[in-house]
């Protein structure tokens, strides 16, 4: 945000006046929390999303957004985010490809009957339609059928990114950590929080612990310090919560954070 002579914050954007506290500009819409995107690098906001829970406003791509300039990323979410991006366009592309195909099945069918309408039914033209269309509805059915296979490889890589960004949070807190605390910080509803909590106790990440002012939380098992992790420590790191995000709970995380609501700090 840039300050205004007055002291006023105001949009880092459109130099719009924010209300205190603000982090959302009323004119443009644009995050006043920017951070730079691990997909195009771009400093900028990000959108609540249906699948991708938050977007870039620049690129587009998956984002796990921190509200808490403090806290220092490992890197570990990069590899899962890009793999997330990766097969939410190739998804795209398979759809495209089987809507293609299947206009030109559906061209083939129209100009089939034509030909019979016109030239009478025949062995030949029976044989030559039924070689020129089956090729093009066998693709429509299998660009579909990656398309869906594509798609199901999101939520994964979601679910592990955001255990991974939640474990960089929870590892450098100075307190234990409640589910209000994480809520603030990631963004979600206390409940999604609550949620990840709980596959990071599994994960021995952090155990319950008491504040001594009474109030219940989790404190981290193991404290790091802030340098990243190598590229090939990261990626190996990233593959291990990538498997055990995919392979925990009935319930995936992706219907318990999806739903997200950008207001909430």
């Amino acid at each position: 945000m840039s300050q205004a002579s007055s002291g006023a914050a105001r949009c880092r954007v459109c130099a719009a006046a924010l209300a205190p506290g603000s982090d959302r500009c009323p004119q443009c819409g644009a995050d006043q929390g920017a951070e730079a995107c691990p997909h195009c690098g771009g400093v900028a906001g990000v959108s609540a999303h249906a699948e991708l829970r938050f977007r870039c406003d620049v690129c587009g791509g998956p984002r796990v957004p921190v509200a808490d300039a403090r806290v220092k990323r490992s890197g570990r979410e990069v590899p899962l985010l890009q793999k997330a991006r990766a097969a939410a366009s190739a998804r795209s592309v398979w759809r495209a490809a089987g809507i293609a195909a299947s206009a030109l099945f559906g061209f083939e069918v129209f100009l089939f009957a034509v030909l019979l309408l016109v030239l009478s039914a025949s062995f030949g033209l029976f044989a030559a339609g039924v070689l020129t269309m089956a090729p093009v509805a066998v693709f429509a059915l299998w660009a579909f059928r990656r398309a869906r296979s594509r798609g199901q490889d999101i939520a994964p890589a979601l679910d592990a990114a955001w255990v991974s960004v939640a474990s960089d949070v929870a590892r450098q807190t100075e307190r234990p950590l409640t589910a209000s605390g994480l809520a603030s910080t990631l963004r979600i509803g206390e409940s999604q929080a609550e949620e990840l909590l709980a596959l990071l106790e599994v994960n021995d990440v952090v155990r319950g612990a008491v504040s001594p002012a009474g109030e219940f939380g989790y404190a981290p098992k193991l404290r790091v310090g802030a340098a990243p992790a190598g590229e090939a420590e990261a990626d190996a790191l990233a593959a291990e919560e990538e498997a055990f995000a995919a392979g925990r709970a009935a319930e995936p995380l992706a219907q318990r954070t999806a739903h997200v609501d950008p207001t909430k700090r």
